[in-house]
């Protein structure tokens, strides 16, 4: 690999910047440095401080590198690359073969944090759920249940309970003394019956905890989705959908704070019910919105119109349709395809077939995701229906696709992993139907309403505070400890701030 790039950055005002630049080599030796010094060297200080990490991708052919924007405040949209500094001719070059290039978010910025209630009197550890030697799934492990919250002393998960409340616009369905929703939900097949990620699972912070003057203060937050699973080993029950590392010791785990919010996060689901529920009957399980992406791309392909023209209106239980502005998490959970016949789990009950162990799943998956565009394409000429299917989609011919392409989502940064499709791709390719994935992609998307949209969905977003709703603004004129006068456009800084955006903090300061 050789020749010359320039990266392309873009201010939390949208504005582009260009790198002088950047020259390739076949290990990407001293590369970090480069950019690094590239990416400060914009003007306007718009890029204060930065750090870098590299990893080659096998030798000489080719690398990924990291950049963590320290200084940055706010949600960035993503980097992009200009390959092509001398006009039509690419300017990154290869001895031999072809080359690809991918830019993707692992860990969002954002302007107003969601999720800012800090559960008191409750630290607690993040643990995947595995062997820690062989790697091997433990016996609660499942679809959508990947990893726990541990080192919960009796009281700090009473405390959690109560932290964790509501979760469904429903407190009348809520659960004893704690008045809290477990997020649960019972699938039942001809083997037995399994609890399950449900349809309103709760949205979680985890931050950790400082342990020395000094601390990191640049490291990130994590969000976690959180369900409770009675059936599942004592100190194990609060189970997460997502993982961010493949940490299985208590000793290796970082204690960390919990924070929760007053949002509703709720998986998407379709047809006559108003939520997805429980099949304890035996019948089929509610069908959901699924979607398949792929690495570096912004576009999900779902398996049914998530559009509010043609998905059904009703109560806030309802089935939620998608719209612009509208936020969104995709959680890599090794979501199984799920087993053929109507009384199954959708996800295939204990099964997780895509994930064989603990080091599979992608890590730092649960980034809360923007709408940009809903829209519906012309279904291209290699696909066969539109219409989600109830039944097996294996043909004799294990490469023929009739995955759904013609419903599409576009969110406002690009995925670090892919969302696989179902089958025949992935899955059952012997022709016996045995496996199926409701004819397109196997990851389910969770709508999350933010606490200003608690019980009334046409409140701005403008009107957001930490004491009504427990949200709070990061990013926002006069640093959030002044009023920005109109007149003059200056920021009336209040006592013990100073500077233009009040952003230093002085005790002389009155």
């Amino acid at each position: 690999m050789s020749g010359k790039y320039a990266l392309i950055f873009f201010d939390v005002f949208g504005e582009d910047y260009v790198t002088t630049p950047l020259t390739l080599s076949p290990t990407g030796a001293g590369h970090c440095n480069d950019v690094t010094a590239a990416l400060k060297a914009l003007p306007n200080g718009v890029i204060p401080d930065i750090q870098c990490s590299l990893q080659a991708i096998n030798t000489n052919f080719g690398f990924e590198y990291t950049l963590t924007f320290t200084g940055n405040p706010g949600k960035l949209k993503t980097l992009q690359l200009n390959e092509y500094l001398d006009g039509s001719r690419p300017t990154v070059l290869v001895s031999s073969g072809t080359y690809t290039s991918q830019v993707y978010t692992k860990v969002d910025g954002e302007f107003i944090d969601y999720v800012a209630d800090r559960c008191e009197g409750v630290k607690l550890k993040v643990l995947i759920d595995a062997d820690a030697a062989t790697n091997a799934w433990g016996a609660d492990v499942r679809p959508g249940s990947l990893g726990y919250l541990s080192d919960l002393t009796p009281m700090e998960e009473k405390l959690l309970k109560a932290c964790l409340g509501d979760a469904d616009y429903n407190p009348d369905n809520n659960v004893d003394v704690a008045n809290w929703d477990m997020g649960v939900l019972v699938e039942t097949d001809s083997s037995g019956s399994y609890n399950m990620i449900g349809a309103f699972p709760h949205l979680v912070r985890i931050v950790p905890v400082e342990t020395s003057a000094g601390y990191n203060r640049y490291t990130y937050s994590q969000y976690h989705l959180v369900w409770y699973d009675e059936t599942a080993t004592a100190g194990k029950r609060f189970r997460i959908a997502n993982v961010n590392n493949n940490v299985k010791l208590l000793t290796s785990a970082a204690e960390s704070y919990i924070y929760t919010t007053r949002g509703t996060l709720q998986q998407l689901g379709w047809g006559t019910g108003s939520e997805l529920a429980d099949n304890l009957l035996g019948g089929a399980s509610t069908p959901r919105i699924v979607g398949y992406f792929s690495k570096g791309s912004n576009k999900i392909y779902t398996n049914y119109d998530t559009s509010c023209a043609n998905q059904p209106s009703g109560g806030p239980r309802n089935h939620v349709c998608i719209k612009r502005g509208d936020l969104l998490f995709l959680v890599d959970s090794c979501w199984g395809k799920g087993q053929a016949g109507a009384a199954t789990p959708f996800f295939g009950g204990p099964l997780l077939y895509n994930c064989p162990d603990s080091t599979a799943p992608h890590y730092h998956t649960a980034n809360m995701y923007t709408v940009s565009r809903v829209y519906t394409v012309p279904l291209s000429s290699s696909k066969s229906t539109t219409s989600p299917a109830t039944k097996t989609d294996v043909t004799a011919d294990a490469t023929d696709t009739t995955i759904v392409d013609t419903y599409v989502i576009e969110i406002d940064a690009n995925f670090g992993w892919q969302g696989l499709m179902g089958d025949p791709e992935n899955s059952d390719t012997s022709g016996n139907g045995t496996t199926w994935s409701d004819n397109t992609g196997i990851v389910p998307l969770f709508h999350f309403s933010p606490p200003s949209m608690y019980g009334s969905p046409t409140t701005s977003l403008s009107s957001l505070s930490t004491s009504s709703t427990g949200a709070y603004q990061y990013v926002n004129e006069c640093s959030n400890r002044g009023n920005c006068d109109r007149s003059s456009g200056l920021c009336a800084c209040f006592r013990g701030y100073t500077g233009d955006d009040c952003s230093i903090q002085n005790v002389l300061s009155i």
